[in-house]
């Protein structure tokens, strides 16, 4: 009996590990050089504006921003939405509003790639330089198959559930941060916008 209640509170504490995302290392960040063959837009920004080179360390990417978030309750059923709106396909050039803008970034090579970060934009050009985080539904390319493998086996009692704790784990939702690497270009920011002397 008591060897029992040892086994399905092994097959418990496999569970719970098998449904938490694994944290993996961060990326490394990328080097500080601008993106080459860029050609940057001849006129300033407009008042108000900064203006951001963004690329992601040679892997094109989708960027959006994210303009709001709204939950919804129905029932017992809730809903979130999340508003966003496109910005460009890195790497590119962006001119925003001065404050914190946060991005979601999807790689247009591999899905798992993508990224949520927070870009500050102030009055001096700056390079934000990104390396794509990953997220996988599994620890490996059968992570899910894997999963449910060891669910089964769990189900079908204690002698199954120390089975099942190795397929739990390697089938654990994996996540990698991405990392950034930032600075402000030369030159003194912009002049604020007023009136010229040729209308006083």
């Amino acid at each position: 009996m008591g060897r029992r209640i040892v086994l399905l509170g092994a097959a418990a504490i496999g569970l719970a590990t098998g449904c938490a995302v694994q944290q993996l290392p961060a990326v490394s960040p990328p080097a500080r050089v601008v993106p080459a063959d860029l050609e940057l837009p001849a006129e300033p920004p407009a008042a108000g504006l900064g203006r951001v080179i963004l690329e992601t360390n040679g892997e094109p990417a989708k960027v959006m921003e994210i303009t709001g978030i709204t939950t919804a309750a129905d029932g017992e059923d809730t809903t979130t939405l999340v508003g966003v709106r496109p910005l460009c396909t890195t790497p590119c050039v962006v001119d925003l509003t001065y404050g914190s803008h946060p991005l979601v970034m999807h790689s247009l090579a591999d899905e798992t790639h993508q990224s949520e970060i927070d870009l500050d934009v102030g009055a001096r050009a700056k390079v934000f330089r990104h390396t794509l985080g990953e997220r996988k539904t599994g620890g490996s390319a059968n992570g899910s198959a894997l999963s449910d493998k060891g669910q089964l086996l769990t189900a079908l009692g204690a002698g199954g559930a120390v089975l099942s704790i190795p397929f739990l784990i390697v089938g654990r939702p994996t996540e990698r941060a991405g990392a950034t690497t930032q600075w402000t270009l030369p030159g003194p920011p912009p002049a604020p916008a007023g009136p010229t002397l040729d209308r006083l």
